[in-house]
Formats: C-alpha cells, structure tokens, sequence
C-alpha cells in the first residue's frame, strides 16, 4: 500500500455484528451464500454486503436470514462468542438472599452443563480445541481454579464466573485442593 492510499477502517458496530453472525452461521450450516439467499429470499449480493460488515440491512432482511437460519432474531443481532476471556468476580454474600444474572444464553445451541472437580493442587485437565462457535461458562463452588485458552487464561476464587470461546486449546488447573465448579458449554445448533 503506498503512502497516498487512505487505510480502510474495519466495520464496527451492529451491522459488522450481524454480518460477523450471519458468515459463522451460515459457514456452520454449510450453507452457501446462494442457498441461503434461496431459504431466506435474500438476494445474494445483499448476503454478501451483510456478510462483510458493510451492509445496512433492516430488520425485514435480518429476520428473513435468522427464519432461513433457523435461529431467533436476536442471536444475529449480538455476537456470542467472546474475544477473550469475560471473568465476573464474587459478590459478597446477601444479608438474606440474592439474585445475579451472570450470563443470557442464546437459543442457537445447544448448552450441556457439567461439574468439575479436580482434588490435586497443580492437576490439569487440557481440553482440545472444540468446534467453532462453542463456548464455556464456568462459576467456581470451591477452592481456585486456572481456567481459559492457553494463551489467556484467567484464576478464580470461589464465586468467581468466566466466559470464553472454547473453540481454541484450552486447560482447568487446581491452585487450591478440592476444587467444585460448574462448567456451561455450549455449542452453535447444529445444521
């Protein structure tokens, strides 16, 4: 690129969301921009404007895409997938009870919740990649756990929640001995 040409700022804001959301689904479903275009009516030259973040599609277009996805609307409207790790911390306890969203889950997966417990300081359990678009969410019950991508990952303390994007190498290791958590993965919906 020569010094004259201005550089070319990467779309931003909701219509790269959408565009972001409608290539990794439609990528997952193996789904080619045509046949997309044919289930959703969508002419293809629109899909592909979506698709690279440049478009401005209504909300007519962006529904017509999520039926032909089968997906609700609103899983295309937010990216899911986290760049890097999200780590919430404990709240102090309530004097009589206490309620904390730490997560919404979108309904275009499929979610399996597991229990973890590792009774060893220094045990690590690595995890291979999974498959593109899964997700983990892991809330420690007990002890301290290092948890995350390899290259990014984070400690928590009893009550402590995490999110991160599962489709990298990943590891859970115990700091403290007897560490209980519960981990939430879950998974894009499948084709």
């Amino acid at each position: 690129m020569d010094s004259e040409t201005p550089a070319v700022d990467p779309p931003k804001g909701v219509g790269a969301t959408v565009g972001t959301q409608v290539r990794r689904l439609r990528t997952f479903r193996d789904l080619s921009l045509t046949e997309l275009s044919r289930l959703s009516g969508v002419s293809r030259a629109t899909l592909s404007g979506i698709e690279s973040g440049r478009g401005n599609p209504t909300i007519e277009t962006i529904s017509a895409i999520a039926v032909a996805l089968r997906l609700p609307l609103g899983d295309l409207l937010v990216d899911l997938a986290p760049q890097r790790p999200v780590l919430r911390r404990g709240t102090a306890s309530p004097e009589k009870s206490k309620q904390e969203l730490l997560e919404r889950i979108g309904a275009g997966g499929l979610s399996e919740i597991w229990r973890v417990r590792v009774t060893q300081v220094g045990w690590r359990i690595d995890s291979p990649a999974h498959s593109k678009g899964t997700i983990e969410r892991i809330t420690v019950l007990h002890g301290v756990l290092r948890v995350g991508p390899v290259d990014a990952p984070v400690e928590l303390s009893q009550g402590d929640f995490v999110t991160f994007s599962a489709d990298v190498d990943h590891f859970y290791e115990a700091v403290q001995p007897d560490v209980d958590a519960v981990l939430v993965m879950t998974y894009p919906a499948a084709p």
